[in-house]
């Protein structure tokens, strides 16, 4: 049976955890970034590559590790303090922590850079919009 995500939440901390786990990233404290209209797709990717060894009938492709991942996310540009800390994270060498929250309470944890905040074209539609471009460096923590 599909899920209505509406009153899906993001959040974001400026630490990153000590260990990379649930529980590590739960551990922190977070504010959350109001306005977000649109989330991208965010999961687990891996990398392959062709593997062409002598004797088989044809090539394959092998994992070959985590694969790079962006993700883009979509705001209404609105006075909050959890989009000014985006704001100021922009173009910063280190990652911060993010939380993606689901109505039914299940919870997707990851770190990620801000490489990216764009504001949206000059049209009566658009121009109170920003997308905000990340490079997600963690593996991706489901939580149910």
């Amino acid at each position: 049976m599909p899920t209505s995500l509406a009153g899906s939440t993001l959040a974001m901390s400026r630490a990153t955890p000590a260990d990379a786990t649930a529980g590590g990233f739960a551990a922190l404290n977070y504010a959350q970034i109001k306005g977000v209209k649109v989330i991208g797709e965010l999961g687990t990717q891996y990398a392959t590559t062709t593997r062409n060894y002598i004797g088989l009938a044809r090539p394959y492709q092998a994992m070959s590790g985590l694969a790079e991942l962006s993700l883009q996310v979509e705001l209404i540009r609105i006075a909050d303090a959890g989009q000014d800390m985006l704001r100021a994270v922009v173009g910063l060498d280190s990652a911060c922590s993010y939380r993606a929250t689901r109505p039914d309470g299940s919870m997707i944890y990851f770190t990620a850079q801000v490489n990216a905040l764009m504001n949206g074209g000059f049209t009566p539609r658009s121009i109170a919009e920003q997308k905000c471009n990340m490079a997600v460096l963690s593996k991706v923590i489901e939580v149910d």
